[in-house]
């Protein structure tokens, strides 16, 4: 009986090992190394059509694909990140991913080419911000004529 559960217990330590054995692997779009499992992998090339990307780049494409089939997506998305890959690493990278995402937010908050809408939430908050700015300066205003 023991000789069985033994070798019970070596084979399910063995499936375990198996689905825990990790992987480095390298995104195609922003070449950052992750360490994930292989049935991971296996999974996020599936998703996006035998390309291994990153959970940020993931998450980019996945926005880009409201407009976009996710090949077109795919491609759009890897175009931008080369345009901020180099041969050399950046001299300061907390400067380099600060060009980035300022980058990114700026496409986000203009409208959008062919004709589609910026579907963002940016304008509703970009007009009520002007809104208190306008309401602040008749505050001022009002303060200064009552002091004169």
């Amino acid at each position: 009986m023991s000789a069985v559960l033994a070798q019970a217990m070596t084979e399910s330590t063995s499936k375990i090992a198996a689905q825990t054995d990790v992987e480095l692997i390298k995104c195609e779009c922003c070449g950052l190394t992750e360490e994930c499992t292989a049935a991971y992998i296996s999974t996020i090339r599936e998703r996006y059509e035998g390309k291994w990307i990153c959970g940020l780049c993931a998450e980019a494409v996945n926005y880009e694909t409201r407009f976009l089939s996710i090949e077109e997506a795919l491609v759009r998305h890897m175009s931008f990140c080369n345009q901020f890959k180099s041969a050399a690493p950046p001299l300061n990278p907390a400067v380099h991913l600060i060009s980035a995402m300022t980058h990114i937010l700026r496409r986000s908050m203009s409208p959008k080419k062919h004709g589609r809408l910026n579907r963002g939430t940016s304008e509703p908050v970009l007009s009520s911000l002007s809104l208190l700015d306008q309401s602040r300066e008749m505050d001022l205003s009002e303060q200064a004529r009552t002091e004169l």
